[in-house]
């Protein structure tokens, strides 16, 4: 089981629950104004754009791997 947390400085931290310790980073595309949501081995989350755009994001855990993009 995997936690995503925002640290507030441009960047996701994964942390592995069940271990405590930190399993990698998500760099998302743009500034997060959705808090992280995990389900399963999974995290979505939306970032806005420096031109207002908003972006859905799924990302595969722990790798931070991008999975998919949607416009919200």
């Amino acid at each position: 089981m995997y936690t995503v947390h925002d640290t507030g400085q441009g960047m996701l931290k994964i942390v592995d629950a069940s271990r405590g310790i930190q399993a990698g980073v998500i760099s998302p595309r743009g500034k997060v104004i959705t808090p992280p949501v995990v389900n399963g081995n999974q995290v979505s989350f939306v970032v806005q754009h420096p031109d207002g755009t908003k972006m859905g994001t799924t990302h595969k855990l722990p790798t931070g791997q991008l999975i998919n993009q949607f416009r919200v």
